[in-house]
């Protein structure tokens, strides 16, 4: 009779058939996971709260607007077209800023590639001039101090020295 074991690299027993487990999901993926579901479930949440409120405020109301015009819908509807038309005028509110905000931005980038040419530049003309200071040999220096008149056999040495 044969027998359902069989033996691992490790030495180790394993039942023939079953797989292995798989190891528990962790790290990110498992996160990423478990705050999707999170959010999913917040959502579900918020649009059950907006459509009971939907729903408990469908009577009809009139709204009158200027110039004699008015409108009979339903209080709920009134809502969402206030609350889109108020989405809407921050939107186009904010659209100028956003516009000069991505200029800016791309004279920045401008700038900084120039700044970064300019940059370039700078090292090969440093790396220029350390290969000729490399070839160069180092100048002696003159004898004594370098003071006028004065010659190395001349320098007082202080006592004790």
């Amino acid at each position: 009779m044969a027998s359902n074991v069989a033996s691992t690299p490790a030495g180790e027993g394993a039942a023939v058939g079953i797989p292995a487990a798989s190891p528990a999901p962790s790290g990110p993926s498992a996160l990423r996971r478990v705050l999707g579901y999170l959010s999913l479930a917040v959502k579900l949440a918020l649009f059950a709260l907006v459509f009971a409120l939907a729903v408990r405020n469908s009577e009809p109301v009139t709204l009158r607007f200027f110039l004699g015009r008015e409108v009979e819908t339903s209080l709920a509807l009134a809502l969402v077209a206030a609350l889109c038309a108020g989405a809407l005028s921050g939107v186009l509110a904010m659209a100028g800023y956003a516009f000069s905000l991505r200029r800016d931005a791309q004279r920045a980038r401008t700038e900084a590639k120039a700044l970064q040419a300019e940059r370039d530049g700078l090292r090969a003309e440093y790396e220029t001039l350390r290969a000729e200071l490399a070839v160069r040999p180092l100048p002696t220096p003159p004898a004594g101090d370098g003071l006028p008149g004065q010659d190395a056999n001349d320098r007082q040495v202080p006592h004790g020295l």
